[in-house]
């Protein structure tokens, strides 16, 4: 949940800078899928530990804006999963930059205990 909150948070906050960006430019773009498959024997928690590896369809989506003075780059790395990652560059060539980045990285010790009191 907090995932999706930020990355809607990353492209309201570009709104404003959309009509500062206005001219003319290039866009580009790449999306990319892998199917994974993962077997593990043993202890689940200690292979994914600091990280979530599990069946199914890894992706990555990359968008590029470059223009005469502006340039936008985001990056989306396992949406969906424990350890995602969002990143976006931009700015105004000479005059500023920014970096938004989000990079969740899970800490595993154990899966499907229970609590008993």
């Amino acid at each position: 949940m907090r995932s999706k909150l930020f990355l809607f948070v990353m492209i309201v906050s570009l709104v404003p800078c959309w009509n500062a960006m206005a001219q003319e430019g290039a866009l580009f773009g790449e999306v990319s899928a892998a199917p994974m498959q993962v077997g593990v024997k043993g202890n689940g928690a200690k292979f994914n530990e600091y990280r979530d590896l599990r069946s199914g369809v890894h992706g990555h989506i990359g968008l590029q804006y470059d223009a005469e003075k502006n340039h936008l780059d985001f990056s989306a790395d396992d949406m969906g999963y424990r350890d995602q990652k969002y990143e976006m560059d931009g700015g105004r060539w000479g005059s500023f930059k920014y970096h938004l980045g989000y990079d969740e990285i899970p800490h595993n010790s154990t899966f499907g205990t229970t609590i008993h009191r």
